[in-house]
This record gives C-alpha cells, sequence and structure tokens, in this order.
C-alpha cells in the first residue's frame, strides 16, 4: 500500500517529490515545480499522491506529470504533454525541436476504447510523426538540460491553450 493512500486529503507535488524522490530527481522535479507555479501553472493531484494534471485538470490541461520513484518506467518522475501540434511556423530554436524529437511518445494502447488512442499523427515543430500517443511528447526523469527544453515546451502550451501567440 503507498504511504499516500493512508491520508483522505490530496497531498501536494512538492510533498510528494520530498518524500519519493531522491538526488537529481529530487532536486529537478521540485526546480519543475516552482518553475511551472512561479508562471501560473497549476497542479490538479489525484488522490494516491502519485500524478498531477499539469496547467489544468485530467481531460483539459497541458499535461500530466507522475511522481512514483520507480526505477523503471515511467518513473521516477515523467512528464507527458498533451497538444503538441506545433507546426515550423512556430519560432523555436533547433535545439529545443531536437528535444522534442528526441522524446516523442510511441502509442502503445493503454487504454483500450479511449478515442484518444489509436496511433495518432502529430506534426511537432514541422515534422510529421506517426503512431503517436495522446500525450505525444514524454520526458522521463529529465535532467537539467532536458527539463530547460521542458520549461518552454510548457510555456509554449500555455500560450497555446490560452490562445497567445507563440
Amino acid at each position: 500500500m503507498s504511504i499516500f493512500k493512508k491520508r483522505n486529503k490530496k497531498i501536494s507535488v512538492e510533498e510528494a517529490i520530498n518524500r519519493t524522490l531522491k538526488g537529481d530527481a529530487q532536486v529537478n522535479a521540485l526546480d519543475f515545480a516552482a518553475f511551472a507555479q512561479a508562471n501560473g501553472i497549476t497542479f490538479d493531484g489525484n488522490k494516491d499522491g502519485t500524478g498531477w494534471a499539469v496547467g489544468g485538470t485530467v481531460g483539459d490541461s497541458l499535461g500530466y506529470m507522475m511522481i512514483n520513484g520507480a526505477s523503471k518506467f515511467p518513473g521516477p518522475w515523467t512528464i507527458w504533454f498533451n497538444a503538441c501540434d506545433f507546426d515550423e511556423s512556430v519560432p523555436v530554436d533547433e535545439a529545443l525541436k531536437e528535444a522534442a524529437w528526441a522524446h516523442v511518445s510511441p502509442c502503445g494502447h493503454c487504454h483500450k476504447g479511449w478515442k484518444e488512442c489509436g496511433s495518432l499523427t502529430w506534426n511537432i515543430f514541422g515534422k510529421e510523426f506517426e503512431s503517436l500517443c495522446h500525450s505525444p511528447l514524454m520526458f522521463t526523469n529529465p535532467d537539467a538540460p532536458t527539463l530547460e527544453h521542458v520549461k518552454k515546451l510548457t510555456l509554449l502550451l500555455k500560450q497555446n491553450k490560452q490562445g497567445e501567440p507563440s
């Protein structure tokens, strides 16, 4: 039984990070949480304290973050991004494009019956990818340099969701 299931209230993302992660994973996850909150991006957590909708609620968010401390996928912490259909007109540097392209998430058909599932095609910064998850970008245990790209993508997705120019 998870230590988080013993509590009736939801725990904060920072509390889960501090309880679950160690070393660089903890430092980087806390850095992302502080960055997100400084930019008005909320975390809506589940009751077991392992997952959070990032920048909205499940079904209407920028993505989803899981903190489970596992030594294998999807741990120890992972961020998935939704709605990443950015064409080549979005002004980003090559390093960000390469980081995004290196973290595309193939569809694993993990949610049978979801209309969003089924090997989707996404255009990510002018490059088309087939057979991707409904959350087409996935960053598992990002190191500090990769986390900087995650932050930039988070802000781009926030702007996109709000209808602001990129």
